[in-house]
């Protein structure tokens, strides 16, 4: 347990909403989907706590040599993730493909293109889901294919509207260029028109994230049980949302979330239902 104490509190602090659906999981994968929870928290946080592409990207490649090395490196949460992706066999490329697709966020061109933001969703969303079914051994179950895509797209699009304004602060904005050229720039703009320009931003995220999110909804029904919890965060698409397009918020200012309890009691009340 000593051990296990920072992985759980890297996951509690930066993985919060995968940690809580873990906690939902069956209780055989509940602890591996917590060092999920930490590991992909951790990633997350780089490109939101640097504003040099360099520093980001020299903390994403420690990363990258300490699950490639395969050797302990002192590291509570890379050393938990390597001893799981051992015990679970899991592919090196996709337990990899979060550092890829979150440094994609260090970059203005990182993302530069519709195609390029459905591969950034797929990298890191979508490599959440495949190895959170890897981990409950779901990985083969036929039912869960069709919904990865759109629900890593969903996914992503909400948390990258949820994150605009630390990227606007940190002067890049990892965003399609038809984004920014139908929103406007908000860094290149006055206080009134900035405002303006991101919630326009936030518009068209959120319109993307609703349409994925509706994609999955047509076909959750298809899902095997064993496969929901990996999905389970979806229930939380709307909520987060709402909160991001509040009408008074002011877009660059002001933090986008929902209440603990509100959080809690969606997760709780999609994973009984067995749907979002």
């Amino acid at each position: 347990m000593d051990e296990a104490t920072p992985v759980l509190e890297a996951a509690r602090t930066h993985g919060r909403d995968r940690y809580l659906s873990a906690l939902l999981a069956p209780a055989d994968a509940q602890q591996d989907l917590v060092v999920l929870a930490a590991y992909l928290g951790e990633l997350a946080r780089i490109p939101l706590s640097t504003r040099q592409a360099e520093v980001g990207e020299i903390k994403f490649q420690w990363w990258r040599d300490a699950l490639s090395s395969g050797a302990t490196s002192g590291h509570p949460v890379a050393d938990a993730v390597l001893a799981l992706a051992e015990r679970k066999s899991l592919s090196s490329d996709l337990v990899l493909a979060p550092i890829e697709g979150y440094s994609r966020e260090l970059y203005e061109d990182g993302i530069s293109d519709v195609p390029e933001l459905s591969q950034y969703a797929q990298e890191t969303d979508g490599a959440a889901i495949r190895l959170a079914l890897a981990i409950a051994e779901d990985d083969g179950n036929n039912s869960a294919e069709p919904s990865i895509e759109p629900a890593g797209r969903a996914l992503a699009l909400t948390r990258l509207a949820l994150t605009l304004p630390q990227h606007v602060a940190h002067g890049r904005l990892p965003l399609p260029v038809d984004f920014i050229e139908q929103a406007g720039d908000p860094r290149s703009l006055g206080p009134v028109e900035a405002s303006a320009a991101a919630r326009r931003l936030s518009e068209l995220l959120a319109d993307g994230a609703i349409q994925e999110l509706a994609t999955f909804r047509a076909g959750q029904q298809n899902l095997a049980r064993g496969a929901f919890s990996a999905f389970l965060p979806l229930c939380l698409v709307e909520p987060y949302l709402k909160a991001v397009l509040k009408p008074k918020r002011d877009v660059l200012r002001d933090a986008a979330d929902i209440s603990p309890l509100s959080r809690v009691m969606r997760l709780w009340f999609a994973h009984w239902r067995g749907r979002v």
